[in-house]
């Protein structure tokens, strides 16, 4: 067990996916890699990068899914069944370009994907000229494969490389076409999966137009404000959520209780988490 932390104060754990820090070492067909960093680490996942020098590739990064229980309630299993989902995203999607390579899995709850010399979107003010066309062709081609990206509403999915050439990440609720159901299932799956794609394309325009506006054209102006009833229907019932969330979480990390495992491996400059984790009220 982890030792008590100073004050008295009791660290909420629960609210993290892993109740301690992820393994010193993994094994990936490349080698031995030793855990260098945390990316995030949130409820549902662990996201670390590891590295061994001489192995190809030399760095990987692994995520590791929720493996403890929440308020007594067993989520091992929920755990499982999204590194399992995503294991079959990945395979959908082998062989396109911004998408980083499956390396392999580690257990039912973990798995290795390529390291990418890449830093967030929402890390920039503003991306280099092109970002956005290239993001938009690796949206289209995960579109084509049968999949709706469906998290393009966090700027922190989308990498710019060193290079200024864009990257996706993080398909946990990636969706596919279900072109083997029987009717009308199967009919209902496409039009959901094509419905979500259009959304994927509003949330990117909706970047651009917001980062770089001088560079917008007219019709993805268009698309980058066109809702549909849904979206609104989505909105109206999450936004009372959200906020909630942030009030309760702002409360905990106030008063020291919201302290992840892995704190002191992590990239504390997290611009997604800067709602709930300023000090005002």
């Amino acid at each position: 067990m982890p030792p008590p932390p100073p004050g008295g104060v009791r660290h909420s754990r629960q609210f993290f996916a892993l109740r301690r820090p992820p393994p010193q070492e993994v094994r990936l067909p490349g080698g031995t890699y030793r855990l260098v960093r945390v990316f995030k680490h949130d409820f549902w996942a662990a996201t670390c990068l590891y590295e061994s020098p001489g192995a190809d590739p030399p760095r990987a990064v692994v995520k590791f899914a929720r493996a403890q229980d929440f308020c007594g309630l067993p989520l091992a299993w929920v755990g499982r069944m999204t590194s399992q989902h995503e294991r079959l995203i990945y395979r959908a999607l082998s062989g396109v370009g911004g998408v980083p390579r499956w390396l392999g899995a580690l257990g039912e709850s973990a798995y290795a994907i390529e390291y990418l010399d890449a830093r967030p979107l929402d890390h920039h003010e503003r991306p280099p000229a092109g970002f956005f066309d290239g993001a938009r062709r690796i949206l289209d081609a995960v579109h084509a494969r049968g999949v709706a990206y469906c998290d393009a509403n966090k700027r922190s999915n989308f990498l710019v490389g060193e290079d200024g050439r864009a990257h996706l990440i993080d398909f946990q609720i990636a969706l596919r076409r279900r072109d083997d159901l029987p009717w009308p299932l199967r009919a209902i799956s496409r039009a959901f999966v094509a419905y979500m794609q259009q959304r994927d394309v509003y949330h990117l325009y909706k970047h651009k137009r917001r980062m770089c506006p001088d560079q917008l054209t007219e019709e993805e102006d268009a698309l980058s404000r066109r809702r549909g009833r849904l979206h609104r229907l989505h909105r109206a019932i999450t936004k009372p959520y959200r906020t909630l969330r942030r009030r309760f979480l702002r409360k905990r990390h106030q008063a020291g209780k919201l302290v992840s495992p892995t704190a002191a491996l992590e990239d504390h400059h997290q611009p997604e988490k800067a709602t709930w984790r300023q000090d005002g009220p």
